[in-house]
């Protein structure tokens, strides 16, 4: 059975509570990482922004005299946009280009995603929990 399917079964059937760890790479090793918990809804909606970023494809740059760049970050965001070498922000290359995303699924994805000064390169890890239980300290 495909994992989106038993992940759509999981998710919207479970009572548990669900949170997303979402992991970013902000400078090629530092990286931050947020928790929130999600909706049902959000769970899927971080199931096709992980496939999506799992199809991307680095792309080349022609710069000059038969060099090339590679862009190989897979979710360029804020100032870490390599604008000068005609890179692609994630919004451009999801929703825009690749139409892997709608602007809605993006829009979702970023409120949940760690906040940076600068923004961030690379999604390293989505990851989603479910907590059977709690126990409170204090």
């Amino acid at each position: 059975m495909p994992l989106l399917l038993n992940l759509k079964r999981w998710v919207m059937n479970s009572k548990n509570r669900k949170f997303a760890i979402i992991r970013v790479d902000t400078n090629d090793g530092d990286y931050f990482e947020s928790i929130n918990e999600v909706t049902p809804e959000h769970a899927l909606v971080l199931a096709s922004v992980a496939k999506a970023i799992q199809s991307f494809e680095p792309y080349p740059y022609n710069m000059f005299a038969g060099h090339t760049y590679t862009h190989d970050h897979n979710f360029p965001t804020g100032e870490l946009v390599r604008a000068d070498l005609f890179e692609l922000s994630a919004e451009q290359y999801y929703v825009e280009e690749k139409k892997l995303l709608s602007k809605e699924e993006y829009d979702v994805f970023m409120n949940l995603v760690p906040y940076s000064e600068y923004g961030f390169h690379t999604v390293e890890k989505i990851k989603i929990l479910a907590v059977i239980g709690e126990i409170i300290l204090l």
